[in-house]
């Protein structure tokens, strides 16, 4: 008996020691990997709608999928389709904040003084990925969250707040398994962690997994060059998506309606 325990251990600590190894060869492949960027961003901000639409200021922080990374032109963004969604009821005035590469942090930090003064009626925070990747702490992500809805208490007081959950970053095929599937499970814990912050705070989280994993998984036109953006297919998807709830979120805010179903 003693024997077998010894042979099991054994086989285990080999087994844990050969995913260590192969882990490790993943995350040194990933630093290696050539991921897009804008040297010039692409200029997404400005107004969309009819003249005689009701006003509407919809401000848009986040990191590269708000900045738009991947799409072939600024109409092609995440960032325009939602405001595109919105445009056949309202003029809307939007502010695309995003900036490649952020982090909650850079949210908190430099994005969300530049909101005040605009009076948004909605703001939309697509962040959390490059925290998932670059290995945030969950307690340094708690940390922040509760500065963000500070943050946004003080230069959005009146404004509906969406924060979208963490995409399945198991669906990028930038990165290889077990570190594609390590991330997914990241991104969960922290999609989790935001809906127990964000939530009792009245700040809806949208979770933008459960709606997108079959659409992007093993679709490759639905990526970028680098198979870690959205290409330009991917992100009129998102902006369908991420529009939708901002419909039904302002619907709800209005009162009941035909609309009034949001996607959670």
């Amino acid at each position: 008996m003693g024997i077998a325990v010894r042979h099991i251990g054994r086989a285990t600590l080999l087994g844990a020691g050969a995913l260590a190894t192969t882990l490790a060869a993943e995350v040194m492949a990933a630093r290696r990997h050539r991921f897009l960027f804008h040297e010039t961003p692409l200029e997404i901000s400005g107004t969309i709608g009819p003249d005689d639409g009701e006003p509407l200021t919809l401000v848009v922080l986040g990191d590269s999928s708000v900045a738009g990374v991947g799409a072939d032109a600024a109409e092609d963004t995440l960032t325009y389709g939602v405001a595109k969604a919105l445009s056949d009821r309202y003029r809307v005035t939007l502010h695309a904040l995003g900036v490649s590469g952020s982090r909650l942090a850079n949210v908190v930090g430099h994005q969300l003084p530049q909101v005040e003064g605009l009076d948004p009626d909605i703001v939309l925070v697509c962040v959390g990925t490059n925290d998932v990747t670059h290995g945030t702490t969950l307690r340094e992500a708690r940390r922040q969250l509760r500065l963000l809805v500070e943050g946004l208490a003080q230069v959005a007081p009146e404004a509906k707040v969406i924060v979208s959950g963490l995409p399945p970053a198991e669906t990028s095929a930038a990165f290889h398994r077990p570190l594609r599937d390590l991330l997914g499970l990241r991104a969960l814990l922290f999609t989790r962690l935001y809906r127990a912050e964000l939530a009792p705070h009245g700040i809806s989280v949208f979770d933008i997994a459960k709606l997108t994993k079959s659409a992007f998984h093993g679709k490759r036109e639905m990526f970028s060059a680098d198979l870690f953006h959205p290409s330009s297919a991917g992100y009129a998807f998102l902006g369908t998506i991420y529009g939708r709830a901002c419909r039904e979120a302002l619907a709800l805010e209005a009162g009941p309606g035909p609309e009034a179903e949001l996607a959670s």
